[in-house]
């Protein structure tokens, strides 16, 4: 590129900024229009679902209109753009994580504690209880939760084979997981220590 080329960018990208903090949409589809092809595929990269990446593109692109007027026109709007778009890739693969960890803690609990009396009481109470909470979801968010817990499958997996979305299924279970938390939590026991390092 040459350099008056390069000049010329930057120009119309500090004139652009100027228009987006004018309130300009025009300025701002522009902006979206040059940028979010390249974001949606570092997005997808990673997160390996179009429609989690999709998320991050429109996540991106609603904090630039929202943080508009704090915007450095002196500076790089595209290296603005994407580390908002590594940071909000990160936030995502944590909650990923976090989510499929606690499942992990509740179907591998009972089997790593001691063969014992009292272990067995806990066992029990564990069990009751947790079918309690799972009588408070919704049949999608209690068949979500089931299929993660015990057959291991992936969202994709999910997905497929309840007919809905891979953002569906992971709305679906973050709400259970939620909700089987608030019951844990409110029965007082050990559980809510379990359940609170990963949320």
């Amino acid at each position: 590129m040459s350099p008056f080329n390069l000049d010329k960018n930057n120009y119309e990208e500090s004139h652009l900024i100027s228009l987006l903090k004018e309130d300009s949409e025009y300025a701002f589809q522009l902006i979206f229009d040059k940028h979010r092809n390249r974001i949606y595929t570092t997005a997808i990269k990673f997160l390996k679902s179009p429609i989690i990446a999709q998320d991050v593109v429109q996540d991106v692109f609603l904090k630039l209109w929202f943080e508009r007027n704090n915007i450095n026109s002196s500076k790089s709007l595209e290296a603005w753009l994407y580390t908002v778009a590594k940071h909000n890739i990160l936030n995502k693969l944590r909650k990923i994580a976090n989510e499929w960890k606690a499942v992990d803690v509740l179907s591998h609990l009972l089997v790593t504690t001691e063969n014992t009396t009292e272990n067995h009481i806990v066992e029990k109470e564990y069990k009751q209880n947790l079918e309690k909470a799972l009588t408070v979801l919704s049949d999608q968010q209690k068949l979500v939760f089931m299929l993660s817990r015990f057959e291991h499958l992936t969202y994709n997996q999910i997905a497929e084979k309840m007919g809905i979305s891979p953002l569906t299924v992971k709305t679906h279970l973050s709400r259970a997981l939620q909700a089987i938390k608030k019951h844990f939590e409110s029965i007082g026991t050990l559980f809510i220590l379990i359940f609170s390092s990963f949320f």
